[in-house]
């Protein structure tokens, strides 16, 4: 090979990564950008849609920021993750999890439900009174949703524990809603989803559904899944906003997740 040659070839690599390093870093920047700007799930709408829009196909983006040096963004990137139930992200986290010292879970509860979720139902929840059951309605409903025979099982004995099953607390309210309400149902052919949802939330009772609106945050990249917001208006201090993720289902949408995001 001539200096000449050689002189050409180092060139070359250099305009290349030079060209290549910035799109790499733009990518990163602006998912790291968008979870900075993601301080709430509930006001800032905009930025979790554009999240969820772009996370399946910059799921490498969202994992990378799980070691941010950040804690906002790694957390952020952890919730983003659960919302979309990516499974290369899922994996992900869960190996995440796996070498913290500490794990602080946040988001929704995706399916199917992985080991740690049940792990972490039975050393809570099972065989303690409704009334402690602090945080365990997201996990009933998704055990509902599950419907494998596993989650089916869990669940009844929860409703075991639970005793009597009234609106005292919020497990119990959970359950009684989880027994009466149809969790499997299939939305089919509505193009109106935001409507649909209001409509067949079994989690929201009777006696809130006139207070109840819903509208369409947004699609992923592959449409196949749906970001829903739920509002329960009763007047001041007395709200309450779900967001809901279906999934599609054949011709139709099921329920993916369903997780209370703030209550005045």
């Amino acid at each position: 090979m001539t200096r000449t040659t050689a002189i050409l070839l180092v060139s070359l690599m250099l305009v290349t990564t030079a060209f290549a390093s910035p799109c790499v870093r733009t990518r990163h920047g602006d998912i790291r950008k968008l979870l900075t700007s993601l301080q709430s799930v509930k006001d800032d709408r905009e930025a979790l849609a554009t999240l969820f829009k772009t996370g399946d196909e910059q799921i490498a983006e969202l994992i990378e920021a799980l070691h941010d040096p950040d804690r906002n963004v790694r957390l952020r990137a952890q919730i983003v993750i659960r919302y979309l139930g990516n499974e290369t992200g899922m994996k992900a986290l869960e190996d995440w999890y796996s070498k913290q010292a500490e794990v602080v879970t946040s988001g929704p509860i995706p399916l199917p439900l992985r080991e740690r979720d049940y792990e972490f139902i039975n050393d809570q929840y099972l065989n303690k009174p409704a009334a402690a059951w602090a945080g365990a309605d997201q996990y009933i409903y998704a055990l509902a949703l599950d419907g494998s025979p596993r989650a089916k099982a869990l669940l009844h004995e929860l409703k075991k524990s639970a005793g009597t099953i009234d609106d005292s607390t919020v497990g119990g309210r959970a359950i009684r809603l989880t027994t009466a309400g149809d969790s499997e149902r299939v939305l089919i052919g509505r193009r109106d989803l935001a409507k649909s949802v209001s409509e067949n939330a079994f989690f929201i009772t009777a006696k809130d559904r006139p207070f109840t609106s819903a509208k369409l945050l947004g699609l992923n990249g592959a449409k196949d899944k749906a970001l829903i917001e739920i509002y329960i208006n009763r007047g001041r201090l007395a709200e309450e906003w779900y967001h809901v993720v279906l999934s599609k289902h054949g011709q139709g949408w099921k329920f993916f997740s369903v997780t209370q995001v703030a209550v005045s």
